[in-house]
Order: structure tokens, then sequence, then C-alpha cells
């Protein structure tokens, strides 16, 4: 993926280099983001006036780069640290963040470039700010508020040759002021986030400048064998005479071109249509598909303005073809569509670093497991990203995007204001502020064809005002997307969030957020089960393996749990483990140490959130998506997550791995019958199910092979489970899949108990589903022995490692759950992020599995190491 990005950026450099080589070049764009100083205002007796001059003289002063808020500044300069290990934050202190802090920068302009336009673009501020230049002020507290506003200021009658010097005074977010949040899911950052979050940009241009520049595509849906684009852009004469400017644009080697007449001064919205330019009909185009559907096609957009021989401006574009679009299914359960095509969304709920200082590798590692586990979405609540990696990794790997505001704005707990039944953005003010907030946003985004649907509310609606003001802002900047006014609906007894404006939004948010058994998502037919659009659901903890617990909490607090791991929890309802023990306990067995619980709770991980995944799938087309909460996490903790902070994958990320297998045998809880669901947009015909039913002293108490076709996006019952006599309490189903030559597809093991797990629907709280009684998984404690032996070899392949792991299971008993993973000798930690093809794996008496795993990050290859663990296994090595 780094490759592909990389590559990505040379072709399209190579692309503007050579595109118009005859014209002169005189337009730039300048990143400001090295070499900025930092200070807070307490510290100084200056104002703007003095400290934005040359002569003044830094004392004292942090070094630091931006993107980057106040506290990660600080932290990365050493005056804190490891603040995400035990109660470290707490050290931190939030009264210096109470007051504003400058950030400083100095560049240069040459002699020759003076008289060109200069305009200065900041990406994200947080919250308020008073900008000065050269001594000047450029804009004040009255012209920057808001964390998702994007200000733009020409500084052309400010900039000197030579050293000009950029002075930001940043002034926090107080109660009350809607700005960025993390709700529930883990502490406050001290900060608030305080600072320039997003990237500053001067931006050079001669007489016309050219901005927000958007492509439209129109796919015939019946044939998909042509797509009819059309191009906007605002256009600005800056100067005080009439002007011709000439319009070049390129893409996939075809030129285009179109003159355009501006008088003083003027702006003036452009169109490029293929009505009018023949160039703008793709035949045949490659077109842009949703993980797991099709390739991730994108083409180049080089647009340039001309005036006078000269590029007066110009903007690149990275775009795909495509074309998305809502639907309602019978039951009045809201779908979406890619090309024509229903998707059955597979999501989960992304979070920012706490401090938003996650490098763009490591977004790039995190959203690339996305693709991996088989997901073909991300939910964004938020609009998260210190810059654009997040969505064109997104674009890239084919993951659709929900993005909207968080519920951080709708409960007084988090913004500070009165709580209704709507949205907190509730004066005039605050409806035009946001509403211009947003589009800035969606101009910012729109070219990202991962970017599916613009979601207003989560929890809540906004009020029909500002839903109407929005709605109307929407259809003129991006009228190719869906509208979702919150991703909160009205559930079946008539509650929940019906607009006056949109009507019933047609998706649910009826939790659960706790732990609750396998058979949930099949049984519950009013809340957060299987069925319709469900926007953040998921079995709550999601405790990660060993390593990282030591790795966030305190040796003298590892064992037993206790406060110090609640810290580590969610917040509210979720700042505790004890409703999640007090069922793992009874289904699992108590563990004794914290090797044997950090063990067992991947088992419990994998086997909660695989049913979640599959009984959408199996129950599609009543169901239209669902979405994990959460994905990633913004610190170190024990909840919401498929990988830690440290991109060290749980059991859960291989649980839904196997879940969203495009071609995938499942178990249903309910009926306790197989079924095969498949995601892909094609027929399979010849399919070949085998299904073991094993017993807890590994005996083979029932074997059959089914063969059956299988429909393009469908799920159907492949056969009808016979009631078994003498099956132990504790018990195994084993399924694969082959195709009809016989060819490995997949595979699906279960463990399962004869005492069920019995739901208390009479006693449902909004976060969870209690029992009345539950399974007995304990016999999993006392497995008799499964003699391993395993032999790997690591390779160098593509600029990245590769190792083959073949395991081979020489005894007659079951070895279960089996991980693999790959540790730096030099370091003993894991080496993440790794790419595993299947880890946690079961393999059967007398047989063996192959995986592979891809990993990038090592010191030097001789430092690699398989370690192999299960349940009930002794390991041999008996090759490297």
């Amino acid at each position: 993926m780094k490759s592909i990005l990389l590559t990505s950026i040379f072709i399209f450099s190579f692309m503007l280099t050579n595109c118009n080589p005859n014209y002169k070049e005189g337009s730039k764009k300048i990143m400001l983001n090295d070499n900025w100083s930092l200070i807070s205002s307490e510290e100084l007796q200056e104002n703007g006036e003095a400290i934005s001059t040359i002569n003044y003289v830094e004392d004292n002063w942090i070094k630091t780069s931006v993107p980057k808020t106040v506290l990660a500044a600080l932290v990365d300069a050493g005056k804190y640290e490891d603040i995400y290990f035990g109660k470290n934050l707490e050290a931190v202190d939030t009264k210096q963040f109470t007051v504003p802090w400058w950030y400083r920068k100095e560049f240069e302009i040459t002699q020759k470039d003076i008289d060109d336009n200069y305009e200065i673009v900041f990406e994200g501020i947080n919250y308020k700010a008073n900008v000065w230049l050269n001594g000047n002020l450029v804009a004040s507290d009255k012209d920057i508020e808001g964390a998702f506003g994007i200000f733009s200021f020409n500084i052309s009658n400010k900039v000197i040759p030579g050293k000009n010097v950029l002075a930001v005074e940043i002034i926090p977010p107080k109660s009350g002021d809607l700005t960025i949040g993390f709700v529930d899911w883990n502490p406050s950052p001290p900060d608030q986030n305080m600072g320039l979050w997003r990237g500053v940009i001067l931006q050079k241009t001669k007489t016309v400048s050219l901005k927000n520049v958007f492509v439209k595509s129109k796919v015939n849906l019946e044939t998909l064998d042509e797509a009819y684009l059309i191009i906007n852009g605002e256009l600005k004469n800056l100067s005080s005479n009439a002007v011709t400017a000439k319009v070049i644009g390129e893409i996939d080697q075809k030129s285009f071109s179109k003159e355009i007449s501006l008088s003083p001064n003027e702006e003036k919205q452009i169109e490029l249509s293929s009505k009018e330019i023949h160039e703008l009909v793709f035949k045949n185009p490659k077109l842009w598909w949703p993980n797991n559907l099709g390739e991730q096609n994108l083409y180049n957009l080089n647009l340039q303005v001309i005036v006078n021989e000269v590029v007066s401006d110009k903007e690149e574009v990275t775009f795909g073809i495509r074309e998305v679009e809502d639907y309602k299914n019978e039951n009045g359960h809201r779908g979406f569509k890619v090309n024509g095509k229903k998707v059955m969304i597979k999501s989960a709920g992304w979070v920012d670093d706490m401090l938003l200082n996650d490098s763009d590798e490591k977004v790039i590692s995190q959203m690339e497991y996305a693709k991996h586990l088989n997901l073909n979405s991300i939910r964004l609540e938020g609009f998260w990203g210190k810059n654009k990696t997040l969505y064109q990794a997104a674009d890239e790997l084919g993951l659709l995007l929900m993005i909207g505001w968080s519920c951080q704005w709708e409960w007084t707990g988090y913004c500070g204001r009165e709580e209704t039944d709507f949205m907190c953005i509730d004066t005039p003010y605050d409806m035009q502020l946001q509403t211009e907030a947003y589009m800035d946003q969606v101009k910012w985004l729109r070219n990202h064809p991962s970017v599916l649907v613009w979601v207003f509310g989560s929890d809540k609606l906004p009020l029909p005002e500002l839903e109407r003001m929005l709605n109307d802002s929407i259809n003129i900047y991006d009228p190719t997307r869906p509208i979702l006014a919150t991703c909160k609906g009205v559930d079946k007894y008539g509650y929940g969030n019906m607009s006056d404006v949109s009507g019933d939004p047609g998706v649910k948010m009826l939790g659960p957020y706790a732990y609750v058994t396998p058979n949930y998502w099949y049984e519950d037919t009013t809340n957060g089960g299987a069925y319709g659009f469900n926007t953040e659901t998921g079995p709550g903890p999601q405790v990660p393996p060993i390593e990282s617990i030591k790795r966030m909490i305190p040796e003298k607090d590892l064992w037993p749990i206790n406060e110090m791991w609640e810290y580590h929890c969610g917040r509210n309802e979720f700042n505790t483990l004890d409703r999640f023990l007090s069922i793992f306990n009874v289904r699992y067995g108590e563990a004794k140490t914290l090797e044997d619980f950090a063990k067992k709770t991947q088992v419990s991980n994998y086997e909660a959130i695989r049913p979640m995944f599959e009984a959408f799938g199996v129950n599609k087309h009543n169901t239209t998506g669902v979405v994990q909460w959460m994905y990633n996490s913004a610190w170190p903790e024990m909840f919401w997550q498929l990988f830690d902070h440290y991109l060290m994958p749980n059991g859960a990320f291989y649980g839904a791995k196997k879940a969203c297998q495009p071609l995938n045998l499942v178990y249903n809880y309910k009926d306790k019958n197989i079924y095969l669901v498949n995601d892909y947009n094609e027929n399979y015909n010849g399919l070949k199910a085998n299904i073991k039913v094993i017993n807890v002293n590994s005996k083979i108490l029932f074997e059959k092979e089914v063969l059956f076709d299988a429909l393009e996006n469908s799920s159907m019952q492949v056969f009808d489970m016979p009631e078994l006599e003498n099956l132990t309490k504790t018990y195994f189903i084993n399924l694969e899949l082959s195709d009809s030559k016989g060819n490995y597809i997949s595979d699906n093991f279960y463990w399962l108990s004869t005492k069920e797990d019995v739901l208390d629907f009479e006693n449902v709280e909004w976060y969870y589903t209690p029992n009345k009684s539950l399974g007995d998984l304990t016999a999993l404690n006392s497995l008799e022995v499964a003699e391993v032996k395993y032999k790997y070899e690591i390779t160098r392949e593509n600029g990245e490692y590769v190792v083959k792991v073949n395991i081979d299971n020489a005894s007659d008993k079951l070895a279960f759950f089996i991980e693999a993973n790959i540790q730096d000798k030099a370091t003993q930690q894991s080496v993440l992020p790794i790419f595993w093809s299947d880890n946690y794996v079961s393999i059967l008496p007398n047989e063996s599995k192959e995986i592979t795993g891809r990993f990038s990050k090592l010191s030097a290859m001789e430092n690699a190491e398989l370690v192999i663990n299960g349940i009930n296994t002794v390991n041999e090595l008996i090759q490297k």
C-alpha cells in the first residue's frame, strides 16, 4: 500500500511537470508545514504585531511542525513522556491550555515573485485564531472560528520580498464551543486538541486563480460501458482589467480546453461538460469499486488556467469514475448501491489518535487492515484526518466512507450546551457557521470516490431549519451523493428520529455496545440484531493480547483486574469490565492468571464478533449494513477495537476477517443450520461444502459433503443440520468450502455448547441485552494436549517480508486456537503491523494448515522469530 501511494505521487508529479511544457509556470502551492515555533501566551509580553516581525527574537519557544496540536507538540518536544501509560495522562496540567498559544513561522518570497498574488490557507484551526503577517493583522477571531472551517485570506498586499513572518494566536475551545471530541470512547485530551490541527498552505497565483475543482461522473448503469464527466470549478480575476483565460485539462492522455472571459475582479463558476466536450465521454471506463467487488481504478485530472501564455493557476485532482446511490428495501431499510449494484456495507467506526498525532504511515497501515479484514467501509463520526492520507488510502483500498458530525455535539456532558431532541447547533449564528464549515469539508473531500454519504447528526437530527440549510448547500456543492440526516432512525415501536424534512432515515442505532452472547445477532428482531442498517453496534470489550496489556498497565497493576484497567476502558457505562467478566467467567471459566485471561479473552473476542457480521450477511437483503463500534482506538484501551493503539490485532480482528470472507460458510446460531453468503457480483456453480462435527474428545461425530450453486450477492441455506446424539457439552463444527474443481476457497471453525445461551429480552438495556442463562464452554480449559510441529521461511518480496508457515497437527487431538506471531528478537516485541492470511486457527487431528503473513518493519531479517501458541498445544519447530 505504501508503495502504491508513493507511485501515485510520482506519476502525478511527472504529469504536472510535463503536461503543458510550452507554458511558463506561474503558480505554486507551498506547504508551510515545517520549522514552526510554539509558546504559551503566558510566557510572552509582546503582541502579534511584534511577534510577527523579523526582528523578534524567539526565546524559550518550542520547535514543532504542523499539523500539530499544542499537547502533541509538547509531547514531541519531550515535555511529557509516555502519557498513554498507566495514569500518566493525569500529570498533564490542563490549566495551561485555558489560555492562547502562539504558533510562529518564517518563510521566504523572492523579489521576482513579489508581484504575484498570494493566499494563505488554514485547513484546520481549533478553535479560534488571530493571524498576523509582517506586523499586520490578517484575520481576527471574528473571522476564524470552528474546528472544521477552512479559512483562506489574500495576503498579496502584506507579503514582502525576502523573509516573511507568520504568527497565529490560537484561542482554545471553551465549554459550549462545538469542537473536536471523543465522547465516551476514551479520556478527553487535556488541551482539547487546540492548535493548528491541519495544514497551512501558501498559494501563489498570477492574474486568475482556480479553486474548488470537482469532477462529477455519471455511469450508464444498464451496461457500465459508458460514463459522462462534468468538471466544475471557480475562477477569480484578481486584477482590475478584463481578461480571457484559457482552461486546459487533461485526463488519461485526453486533452481539452475552453476559453472563459472575466470582467475586472470577477468571480465565475465554470463548467466543462461531456455535452460540449467529447473528450469527457468515456467509453468502457475503468470503474471504481468497493473492496472485493472490483478494482479501485483512479484517474488524474490536470487543470490549468492560462493567461498570456503563463500558467496563472492550476489544480490537480485524483478521482474515480463511479456512481453511488441509496435505496430503501421493502421493509423501509436504507441501503446503498455502487455502479447500480447493491452493496452490503461491512464497516467499523474510525477514530484518530487522541492527540491527532498519527503518522501518515500509521494511518495507511490502519486502512490497509480494513481491506485485509474484508471490510468495504469505514464510518467517520467526525471529520477525522489531519490531512488527506486517510481519504487517499480509502480511495486506493476500496473503503466506502460515511462522514459526518459526531454526537459530541448532542450531549451536555461533551459540548456544554443544553440538551434537546436535536443537535446542539441551535442559534442562527451557529447554523450559518456550521453549515459553512460542513461545506468546506464537502468541497475538500468530494473528489474522493470513497466518500459514500454525507451524514449530519449521529444520535440526533439537526433542527429542521439547519437540515434544510445543509440540504440546499449540498445540492449546490455535491449533488452526486446521498444524504443521511442522522445515523439513528425510527425503531419498530415508532420511537426515534423522524425528520420533518426528510422523513424516516431508514437506519438504526439501537445497540448493543456491551457484550452479548453470539446468538443475539440472529435472535434479536427489535433492537441491534441482524435486520436493516445498524450504524454502530458491537459486543463491547475487546481486550488486547498480553503484550499490549503490559505496554499500557504498570506492572504492579497487571493482575488482578483493577481500577487501572478501568482507566483504560471507555467512559460512563463502559468504564468497567465487570459486566463482561460476569458472563465470561461462566461461559469460559474464571482466569487465575493474567496470561490465562489474556489468552482466553482472544477466544471470546473472536467468538463474539464473528456472528455479528455473519448474521447480517445471512439475512441479506433484509439487512443492508452494519458498523462495528469501533474499528480502532485513540489510545491504549480494552474496549471497542479490532486492533489496539499499537496496531496489535486481537481475537476480534481475525473473527471479523473470517466473518467477512466474500464467499463464506456460516453456522446460524438461531436455527443451527449451515448457510453460504456470497458477497461477489457473480454466480458460482458447483460449490462444495464439507461439514464436520467433532466432540470435545476430538472424535468426528458427523460428516457431510453438500454440492450447490450460489447466486451473486446472495445468502442461502445449504444444509439442514440434523440433531445429533451423544454430543459433549462443548463441541465443534468445522466448515470447508471448495470450488467445482476441489480447490480450497475458505473455512470456518466454531466452538459450541449444548447448554444454550438464553437471552432475556424482557430486561433489555439501551446498550446490551442480558441473559437468563449462559452456555458452558469451560471444557476448552481441559482439552487434551495436541502435538504441533511447524516450520516457516521468511523471504523478501516487493519491498516487504513474507513469512510462510506450515503448522502440522501431528496428533489425534484437535489443536485449538493457534496464534502465529512474528517477534523481533532484539526487542521481544511483535512486528507490527502484520497481515496474516489467517490466525487463531484450529487444526483437526492429523491435518495441517498453511498461513502466510506480510510485514515491512524489521531492523534486520535475521531478527525475525516466529512464535506459535495454542490453547492446548505443545509446539515444536522442525525447520526454519
